[in-house]
């Protein structure tokens, strides 16, 4: 089968086709989408070599499963099941997992792919394969909700308005917060304020201007910091944010300020396909692009522009 493979640059070759085992199943691979973690690995994130990307939407082609020809979306996570962390409800954190695209797992920038049955999930009829290509990422998204509890009264800073923080923002305007989403992007800015987002230019956010809850998911190294100079004392700082390469911070000023840093990644299928059927977040906005998979490096190649938001792949 074809597929885009990364080991030091991306090439487009033919490699035998993943076979099931155990409790797997076979998926022919619909639609796929660009990431922003699927540019760091290219920069060289996790150290993975290998077929990239984790989201997709696919049909079940192995006849036994009771999934057979559905089309379905697939948490990342192939946890094992039997260790402390999945006993006790961190299947995400198991030590001994695979993940789909990013560690020791083939990804979805092919023609097939296979995943446990359980790690799948219908997507009802009412939402389009377009639309439901975003599962993962607006799972990611709820699982800030899941993690800690945000009053409407409080103020939210939400900085980088890429295809996950326009997500987040989706969500936070759900919540009835006063939120603001920054950016130093005027192209991304203009796509927010025109999907009904709250959004301005961080050049317009004072020094002295803080919120209760920040939010990274700028994808770059400086987040983290500019996030942490806008957080009141006791706020709470949410890191969506992961890169090849880190950055130094000053832990004093966590101490001195009592800031709350809650790192955040994955999230539950079930609540942002019924977002996404009920029609409470609009994903479709933020597609800039969608390539034929034959057009996969030129895909690439516009996700990593600066005013590019999601690039969508045509299997």
């Amino acid at each position: 089968m074809k597929a885009l493979v990364f080991d030091i640059s991306l090439t487009v070759k033919e490699i035998p086709c993943p076979q099931p085992r155990n409790h797997e199943v076979l998926i022919k691979i619909l639609f796929s989408a660009i990431c922003n973690t699927d540019l760091e690995i290219i920069k060289g994130y996790m150290g993975f070599k290998g077929v990239p990307g984790h989201e997709f939407v696919g049909e079940v082609m192995t006849r036994s499963s009771y999934l057979f020809g559905k089309k379905v979306v697939g948490e990342i996570n192939c946890s094992c099941g039997e260790c402390y962390l999945c006993q006790t409800g961190r299947k995400t954190h198991c030590p001994n997992r695979t993940v789909l695209g990013i560690q020791d797992h083939q990804g979805v920038f092919a023609e097939y792919i296979v995943l446990p049955e359980e790690n799948l999930k219908i997507i009802p009829d009412n939402i389009p394969l377009t639309s439901a290509v975003f599962t993962e990422p607006l799972a990611a998204a709820i699982e800030i909700f899941e993690q800690i509890q945000i009053k409407p009264s409080q103020n939210v800073y939400i900085f980088g308005a890429g295809k996950l923080g326009l997500l987040i923002s989706q969500l936070f305007r759900l919540n009835g917060c006063l939120y603001t989403t920054f950016d130093t992007n005027e192209v991304k800015v203009k796509k927010a304020l025109e999907t009904g987002i709250n959004a301005s230019l961080l050049s317009s956010l004072g020094e002295s201007d803080k919120a209760e809850v920040c939010v990274d998911c700028t994808g770059n190294l400086s987040g983290i910091n500019l996030a942490l100079s806008h957080l009141y004392p006791r706020g709470k700082l949410i890191l969506k944010t992961t890169v090849a390469k880190s950055e130094k911070i000053d832990l004093n000023q966590i101490v001195i300020n009592e800031f709350e840093i809650i790192g955040s990644r994955c999230g539950l299928f079930e609540p942002a396909l019924s977002l996404l059927s009920q029609g409470l977040v609009n994903p479709q906005p933020l597609i800039t692009a969608i390539f034929s998979f034959n057009e996969i490096l030129k895909a690439f190649e516009t996700a990593e522009k600066p005013g590019s938001l999601k690039v969508l792949i045509q299997h």
